[in-house]
């Protein structure tokens, strides 16, 4: 990981990760795995991908046996055309054969041709997505962790057609907050104290991810928008973006970090009371 991009992140939190000798511990890896989660996208869009491959070559087949049929066919009428047969009676028992031939490949090729296009009927999006969240990455609450799988993710931007560099990027961020929210230390040194409480710490985390890349490029924002809508989060209001806001987003982190049994809305209610005419801009349901 990147050290200029671990302290961008701390500063944009406001919290620290833990330290060893003087050294950041960030456990944060990246691998080629393929977990069972990413399986459905990594096959794609395809229900059974082999039967559609030989769908086509089935289709290929009989269109290659009527064109066999075709081909000298045309050529003798072509000869035909310039000078008559010799024989009419050929003539016509070549008519009727081949024609007879056509009509057999063409039903094949018809039926061949009819399959294959309601297989590719049943294949698509709707098969893929929603996509689980371990798909991309997971976090370890205790001894917190992170590993990120690059397969996943670049199939995911080879299906909606984005830039893998830009998604992946996007993603590094994500989950670079997450693990310094569960991770990490504030300013007094308290540290997070609560369970694994997964649509809470996705949403904080699409919040500060959002606010970090809105000032990167809109290409990152547009690639962080499609992969959390692919996983079924949710993206964070424009209210939340100007400086008071921000403010009492961490005001209210910081104290849900610390408490056991006061739920996010609570908290922010909370920090809110000062305020109430925005109290419900952070809710996530």
């Amino acid at each position: 990981m990147v050290s200029s991009l671990r302290l961008e992140i701390e500063q944009a939190m406001g919290l620290k990760f833990p330290e060893r000798n003087g050294e950041a511990i960030v456990r944060f890896e990246e691998s080629m795995e393929v977990p069972r989660a990413a399986e459905t996208l990594m096959r794609g869009l395809y229900r059974d991908p082999e039967r559609v491959r030989q769908g086509f070559k089935l289709l290929q087949q009989e269109t290659g046996s009527l064109i066999d049929i075709l081909m000298p066919r045309r050529s003798r009428l072509r000869e035909w055309a310039d000078s008559l047969p010799d024989r009419p009676k050929e003539a016509e028992s070549f008519l009727k054969e081949t024609t007879e031939q056509l009509l057999i490949r063409e039903q094949r090729l018809v039926q061949a041709e009819r399959d294959l296009v309601g297989q590719l009927q049943e294949s698509g999006l709707e098969d893929v997505f929603p996509i689980p969240l371990a798909a991309f990455g997971i976090c370890t609450y205790r001894d917190p962790n992170v590993k990120l799988f690059l397969k996943p993710i670049g199939r995911f931007a080879e299906i909606v057609q984005i830039n893998p560099e830009s998604l992946r990027q996007a993603i590094r961020v994500h989950f670079l907050f997450l693990l310094l929210l569960i991770a990490g230390a504030d300013l007094d040194g308290r540290v997070y104290a609560r369970g694994g409480e997964d649509e809470v710490i996705h949403w904080l985390t699409s919040v500060y991810t959002f606010r970090f890349l809105k000032s990167q490029s809109t290409e990152l924002i547009q690639c962080y928008q499609e992969w959390v809508k692919a996983w079924g989060g949710k993206m964070p209001p424009q209210s939340l973006f100007n400086e008071r806001a921000c403010e009492k987003t961490r005001a209210a982190m910081v104290f849900w970090r610390r408490q056991l049994n006061i739920s996010w809305e609570e908290c922010w209610h909370i920090v809110n009371q000062l305020e109430p005419e925005s109290s419900n801009v952070m809710g996530f349901n």
